[in-house]
């Protein structure tokens, strides 16, 4: 197995394993796993201010388990609560989402 079949084992089996790292939110009306990662996110504040960065947090999905590339200002819903896309980045089969609480209207 070469490279890149190993990375897309461990994000099945490994990562996004709802024991060990994954927690669940509704994408499109579906439950998906998803990783909630807010240390990453604690680093990149630094060139935020923290008005800007309060209520965000960083998500990790897999591109197989959305329909479509995510947008800014997507609802998204996490343990009952209403995030919304802020910046979305895509990576090996990862979207990196930055949420915010905040609905984003407008262009970002």
């Amino acid at each position: 197995m070469g490279f890149k079949e190993t990375v897309a084992a461990d994000i099945d089996n490994v990562f996004f394993n709802e024991a060990e790292f994954a927690d669940e939110a509704i994408i499109d009306g579906n439950p998906v796993p998803i990783i909630l990662d807010d240390d990453i996110l604690n680093g990149k504040m630094e060139a935020y201010s923290l008005g800007q960065a309060e209520g965000e947090k960083l998500i990790f999905i897999k591109e197989k388990d959305m329909n479509h590339f995510p947008q800014p200002g997507e609802q998204i819903t996490i343990k009952g609560e209403k995030w919304y896309v802020k910046l979305p980045i895509s990576n090996m089969g990862v979207y990196e989402l930055r949420i915010t609480r905040n609905q984003i209207t407008g262009g970002y």
